[in-house]
């Protein structure tokens, strides 16, 4: 009887294992924004943005703990108590303006966009500070994006305070964008 606890505690042991070891060789999901229309001779849009490894549609209350380590991940020291500043209903129509603008610009501009807005402790943006662009027209989308959404304050020490939240963005060509899963290089969304 003593051997076939022990060999059920080791086959429990082995398969929780074996779901666990699993669970972390998924890949990790990466989201983007497709062009509004197929190129001429397909029939499937494809990505025009890239956006990182944070859902475009979901609300910070709606991100799961593994997603919201990963907006902590890019601040410096940020205790899991704490929270970064996110738009109040997703950052799908941040990177949205973004591919639009794109768009608009006949997709003639590719590259790394990063951008950060200062988020007051009222959630307000009150500047924006761009980094990297592929092209001045951009640059002005993505500022008056960031500029007219309003924000989830970020938390510290459990109240509303100011802090800054990055946005990182890879602007590609329609023939160049291949899957969002190659996207290992975008950084996540965020940074203190």
């Amino acid at each position: 009887m003593q051997r076939f606890k022990i060999a059920a505690v080791l086959c429990l042991t082995l398969g929780a294992a074996v779901v666990q070891q699993s669970l972390a060789d998924e890949p990790v999901k990466h989201y983007a924004i497709k062009q509004s229309a197929p190129s001429v001779g397909t029939n499937m849009t494809k990505d025009i943005v890239k956006a990182g490894t944070i859902p475009l549609n979901k609300h910070f209350d709606e991100l799961t703990a593994d997603q919201k380590a990963i907006l902590r991940s890019e601040y410096d020291h940020m205790p899991d108590t704490d929270e970064p500043p996110f738009p109040v209903k997703g950052l799908f129509s941040i990177y949205k303006s973004i591919a639009i603008a794109h768009e608009n610009l006949e997709l003639q501009f590719q590259g790394p966009l990063t951008a950060y807005v200062l988020v007051d402790s009222e959630g307000n943006p009150k500047s924006v500070e761009i980094t990297a662009s592929p092209d001045e027209q951009i640059t002005n989308a993505v500022t008056y994006a960031l500029m007219n959404v309003k924000y989830k304050p970020a938390v510290c020490s459990g109240h509303a305070c100011a802090m800054q939240m990055a946005l990182h963005a890879e602007l590609v060509s329609p023939s160049d964008s291949g899957s969002t899963g190659n996207n290992s290089d975008l950084r996540s969304n965020f940074r203190h």
